[in-house]
C-alpha cells in the first residue's frame, strides 16, 4: 500500500513537492520466501520514499548481535542489498526490536 503526498512548499524543507509513503507486510508464500519482492517494495523513485512495515526478515544490518541462520541471511540479503543500492537508510535502531 502506498500513498503520495504533494505540497507546493516542498516536503520537509526540501525542493521536492512530492513524496511517497509505503507500507509493506510481506508474508511467506511458497515457493518464494516472501509475498512482496524487494523490487516491488523498494522502488527507485526520483523523489523521497519512506517504506514502513514489517518485512519479517533478519539481517546483520538491523540486528548486529543476533545469531542468524544461513536461511535468514539469504532471505534478507536481496532486500538489504536493494535498499543499499538505492540509497535507502535504515531508520530503526540496530538491535532494538520494533
Amino acid at each position: 500500500m502506498t500513498f503520495n503526498v504533494f505540497t507546493l512548499q516542498g516536503c520537509f524543507g526540501s525542493g521536492f513537492s512530492r513524496y511517497r509513503i509505503g507500507y509493506c507486510y510481506p508474508t511467506p508464500l511458497p515457493p518464494s520466501s516472501h509475498s512482496v519482492s524487494p523490487e516491488s517494495s523498494l522502488l527507485d523513485l526520483e523523489y523521497p520514499y519512506l517504506v514502513a512495515g514489517d518485512f519479517n526478515i533478519h539481517n546483520p544490518a538491523a540486528d548486529p548481535s543476533r545469531i542468524l541462520s544461513s536461511r535468514e541471511e539469504r532471505d534478507s540479503a536481496s532486500y538489504f542489498n536493494r535498499a543499499s543500492d538505492l540509497g535507502f537508510a535504515l531508520l530503526n535502531t540496530p538491535g532494538v526490536y520494533t
